[in-house]
């Protein structure tokens, strides 16, 4: 058997699986960071980081799943260049607010939801409600129903949509944190 058998005979969800089972995230940051090292895998880190979330989010390890998104924003990572990067991270966002929304984790995931907007992705209609139901949950009642007015215009299209969720966001972060 090869010492070093060619990347394209490993099956990423086999690796990604034994990755996100090891009990720190020594080995995938490691992964991750040798990886940002080799030119001719950058098209390829903005899946594995996704598939990394995806898996850590099943697997109920929300910290770690926040940890390698925390990775993907870093300057000079190849996943942090701009709107066309994030518009291949739409799965990312999706999976990442819902699971944090799923397990009360509302505070973060009203930050990645705000990275997600930022980007000028528009959030679905499964997801603007997961994001309603979670500051419900929180006793947020009149910031969850200006949140989900602001997030259907913006799905409309509306450019000032955009700033009134971004400054909405905002104001919630803000006052979550004092």
């Amino acid at each position: 058997m090869a010492a070093n058998p060619p990347p394209k005979s490993l099956s990423l969800s086999i690796l990604v699986h034994s990755l996100t089972s090891q009990p720190d995230l020594a080995l995938p940051m490691s992964l991750l960071t040798k990886l940002r090292h080799t030119p001719q895998a950058h098209p390829s880190l903005t899946p594995i980081c996704t598939f990394l979330v995806s898996s850590y989010v099943k697997k109920g390890r929300l910290k770690d799943a926040l940890k390698v998104y925390g990775w993907m924003l870093r300057p000079g990572t190849p996943c942090d260049d701009g709107v066309e990067k994030q518009q291949k991270q739409k799965a990312l966002f999706h999976v990442l607010v819902g699971g944090l929304c799923r397990e009360g984790m509302v505070f973060e995931a009203l930050r990645v939801l705000k990275d997600m907007v930022s980007g000028g992705l528009v959030v679905s209609g499964g997801l603007r409600e997961r994001v309603f139901r979670s500051l419900l949950r929180e006793a947020r009642v009149k910031e969850a129903q200006e949140l989900d007015a602001a997030l259907e215009f913006v799905g409309d299209g509306g450019g000032e949509g955009l700033k009134k969720v971004l400054d909405l966001l905002d104001q919630m972060i803000a006052s979550w944190t004092e």
